[in-house]
């Protein structure tokens, strides 16, 4: 808890209600010793019970505070119930992507608890205060002790279950009651149950409004969303090595448009998807948003959603989405079936069960995560090498321009990117086989990037680098031409690409979307990302100098970089910034809060 409260900054008033609800588990424990006390047939019997439950409880302790603080120092959020359910279900297949055999790490844990278990016995048989309660007690007045001691139990229990304390952001509230009525969390990035009541009214009133239209185009929709992409390591974007073999045959034989500097809102995927989704930016999330799913339902398409990882337990995504025709993800169908929840396979396999297309508007929703740190890497289909995992190596400082990325973690970043590219051209030939792609936008983009140890930097949630940032996005016409060019803009959003797939079907988009379609020249000036502790924006009001500002809400330091110069970010112009630049930045930020958005007619 000292490093929850300081080394996170949450608030001192988180400390009492959490001392309290941990103080629950030891009152059972206390009043388990005094039954066992009573009742266990010898004493030795009653110290091995009693060492064990108390090596469990403290056990179990351990193992929340540590996911606590991991998620923290990875994500900046508190974990949730959900996120803890879904990695526990296949924490076998999780080890091996960390490279740590399953094996090995059970017979390791086994060890400790058994030694745990050890120590409270030889605690115990030193000193043991039930026995001695025990023996001082008659049975009545025992008796009426465990009963007052359980009826507290139930009323604390009761209180915490009614009411719990996450406007303290005490942590196991915040882990297990993160539901859309009480406020949630997701991946750090904070929805509040009162201001997400006031924007949810304007979806609404957003939903009752709107006007499907009136002859629509009839073009498919196919949207792959891949994990952690970076554009930057794809050959089709101009990367070296040829990671993207397929894809550059597919943009031989057809316009393939490619958007450069595509800026993600957050580098996480809770976020990223939902930005994707509401053509929103994360201070504008609510938990009923007009997503692009139910905009494509209204205008008379059905929805298929096919998902590598878990989008119904991790942050209870598949809830924000809408409801859809088809729902299947990782988590919960493909781990049920037997697939490690982050396989691809499992995407590849459930479309080879859908049937022909019968003529009908048809959406696809594809999540791939062979790109992603914990998808399934296979050592004999490794291109290049040598390649290491570089999952544990989030930690550490920012280094600035002094570090460089890793090249076992490029290698193994890579490796993935080769294999996304071999599912892309595997599900677009069985689409192509089923008739869904004679009339069909095909987009192609990623939730948000990836660190390879670039400004000292691994994976995606823990810094608002340009390398977590930068996304990808593809746009291919199957059976029709493009009734719109795409308008050249400084720095797209991920807000804007749901506006761009609306403006190329001809279809409505929402009141309430913030992003803009890239079939218009009109752009806003600033664009927002937060993430980590970080916050910032970009300045687009000079196509020739468009500028990075962002801070850190954990050093409360400053940073500014010209990306049209220094898109790499290797120098910080902060102290070059004028205080009066600086004041309309900070200005900016603040005049963008979700209240501000939600009084803009």
């Amino acid at each position: 808890m000292a490093a929850y409260l300081f080394a996170f900054s949450f608030p001192a008033h988180a400390l009492p209600p959490h001392l309290l609800i941990v103080a629950l588990p030891f009152v059972a424990l206390t009043i388990m010793r005094l039954s066992i006390s009573r009742c266990a047939p010898g004493r030795a019997a009653g110290v091995w019970i009693a060492a064990t439950g108390i090596a469990v409880l403290l056990a179990l302790l351990a193992l929340y505070y540590t996911l606590v603080l991991g998620g923290l120092r990875a994500w900046g959020g508190v974990i949730s119930w959900n996120v803890i359910v879904s990695y526990a279900r296949q924490a076998p297949a999780y080890l091996k992507t960390l490279g740590m055999p399953p094996f090995l790490v059970m017979l390791a844990a086994t060890v400790l608890f058994l030694g745990l278990i050890a120590a409270c016995r030889l605690y115990l048989r030193r000193f043991d205060w039930t026995a001695i309660a025990v023996r001082s007690m008659s049975a009545t007045t025992l008796a009426i002790a465990l009963s007052c001691g359980c009826l507290l139990l139930g009323a604390w229990l009761y209180m915490f279950s009614s009411a719990p304390p996450t406007q303290s952001s005490e942590p196991v509230s915040l882990t297990l009651f993160q539901d859309p009525t009480s406020g949630v969390e997701l991946q750090g990035h904070s929805v509040d149950r009162l201001t997400a009541a006031t924007l949810d009214r304007r979806e609404d009133a957003a939903r009752a409004a709107y006007v499907p239209a009136a002859s629509p185009t009839a073009i498919n929709l196919v949207l792959i969303v891949i994990d952690a992409q970076r554009p930057d390591h794809m050959s089709l974007y101009g990367y070296p090595r040829d990671t993207t073999p397929n894809l550059q045959r597919l943009a031989q034989s057809r316009d393939v448009r490619k958007v450069e500097f595509v800026h993600s809102s957050c580098p996480d995927t809770a976020c990223g998807m939902l930005s994707l989704s509401s053509s929103k930016f994360p201070r504008q999330f609510s938990f009923q948003p007009f997503t692009l799913q139910q905009v494509m339902r209204r205008n008379g398409y059905r929805v298929h959603m096919i998902l590598s990882g878990d989008h119904t337990r991790f942050y209870s995504l598949k809830e924000f989405y809408g409801p859809v025709e088809t729902f299947y993800d990782g988590g919960t169908d493909g781990s049920a079936a037997g697939y490690f929840m982050n396989d691809d396979q499992l995407v590849l396999d459930r479309l080879a069960a859908m049937p022909q297309s019968d003529g009908a508007p048809t959406m696809f929703q594809f999540h791939l995560m062979s790109t992603h740190m914990l998808s399934k890497h296979d050592d004999d289909e490794a291109t290049f090498t040598p390649a290491r995992s570089y999952v544990k190596r989030f930690t550490g400082p920012d280094l600035g321009a002094a570090a460089i990325a890793d090249d076992s973690a490029t290698n193994y970043y890579d490796n993935g990117v080769l294999k996304s590219d071999r599912m892309i051209q595997s599900m677009l030939a069985q689409l192509e086989s089923k008739g869904y792609l004679r009339k069909t936008l095909v987009v192609i983009t990623a939730d948000h990037g990836e660190g390879l140890g670039e400004h000292g930097k691994f994976i995606h949630m823990n810094s608002v680098r340009e390398e977590v940032l930068r996304i990808p996005l593809l746009l291919i016409a199957y059976g029709y031409d493009p009734a719109l060019p795409l308008q050249p803009r400084a720095v797209p959003s991920q807000v804007d690409i749901a506006p761009t797939i609306l403006a190329e079907l001809g279809l409505p988009a929402p009141s309430t979307w913030v992003g803009q379609a890239l079939q218009r020249h009109e752009a806003t000036d600033f664009i927002y990302f937060e993430g980590a502790q970080n916050f910032g924006l970009i300045d687009r009001r000079d196509p020739a100098r468009i500028m990075k500002y962002w801070a850190s809400a954990d050093t409360g330091r400053e940073h500014a970089f010209d990306l049209s110069a220094d898109p790499h970010e290797q120098r910080d112009l902060r102290p070059s910034v004028t205080q009066g630049t600086l004041l309309a930045w900070r200005a900016q930020i603040v005049a963008g809060t979700p209240l501000q958005f939600a009084a803009t007619p």
